[in-house]
């Protein structure tokens, strides 16, 4: 399938039409970003799937929204619970509802607030080094994200930013019949977190996957201290992407990493076979 860069700047994401009116944001490598969200019209709704955790981020991926539709969204989803997928819920319009599993809802109230309230004890130290950092001829990375990292810090200070939470809830598939196109939004049971929710579009054989799945993976994720690969349950993350890859897609948004096939799941497949199922 041939999708197309779109001509739009940030610092944070490129911007691809996969097919019309579906669009994915593929955080650029070198802007710490690292997560990919999109947004998709199906003519009487404009959905947004999950909202990034810089906040130049979030804004841009509303602007490209408004330059392109001239519109607000209909809803937000939120994928799961992890702070880097769903901070950027505060920046959009109370009006535009969120969405979100049960469990989902509970992780954010129960971890996400606690993450924002130690971003806040911290900032004032992290700040300083990300400013050390500039000085550096060895920081840890570049420059661009040492920026971006600035950014967040001083905007989690700001006592008026807080979580913002889902608003409406699914235990269930949902399909969204829009004028249009139709969408699938499935939630799965415990695998990457407690509960996530893919974006599928079967008619236009596209898949939204959230943390779900990862374009790349090497040795350096394999179990160790720093456990980098963060599944809550490796063993049923592995059925959930067996069951996924017999689905007729052909274009696959990973929570993290280039825009993917099908060899992109199969190696998740692999790789979670390797090292937490076969051991």
């Amino acid at each position: 399938m041939n999708y197309k860069k779109i001509d739009f700047k940030s610092n944070y994401f490129d911007l691809f039409e996969l097919v019309e009116g579906i669009y994915a944001a593929i955080s650029k490598n070198d802007s710490g970003a690292s997560v990919s969200a999109g947004f998709f019209d199906l003519g009487n709704y404009l959905i947004v799937f999950d909202t990034h955790i810089y906040p130049g981020a979030t804004h841009d991926l509303y602007k490209a929204i408004k330059e392109l539709y001239d519109k607000d969204p209909s809803f937000i989803i939120n994928s799961h619970y992890h702070s880097d997928h769903m901070f950027g819920n505060y920046l959009f319009p109370e009006n535009i509802p969120i969405m979100s599993t049960p469990l989902t809802l509970e992780k954010i109230k129960e971890v996400c607030c606690d993450q924002l309230k130690h971003f806040r004890e911290t900032a004032d130290e992290e700040i300083l080094k990300r400013k050390e950092m500039l000085k550096s001829e060895d920081a840890p990375f570049g420059e661009i994200e040492i920026y971006n990292d600035l950014e967040f810090y001083k905007y989690v200070k700001d006592p008026n930013f807080n979580i913002r939470l889902p608003d409406f809830l699914i235990k269930d598939e949902i399909i969204i019949n829009g004028t249009k196109k139709t969408v699938h939004l499935i939630p799965y049971g415990v695998g990457h977190t407690e509960s996530d929710i893919i974006a599928y579009f079967p008619n236009e054989k596209i898949c939204f996957m959230g943390d779900l799945l990862f374009a790349d993976l090497d040795e350096s994720w394999a179990p160790n201290e720093t456990g980098r690969f963060n599944a809550v349950n490796p063993s049923n993350l592995y059925k959930i992407l067996k069951s996924i890859i017999e689905k007729d897609i052909e274009i696959y948004v990973p929570g993290h990493g280039e825009l993917s096939k099908k060899d992109a799941v199969q190696m998740n497949i692999d790789f979670i076979k390797k090292y937490f199922i076969e051991q």
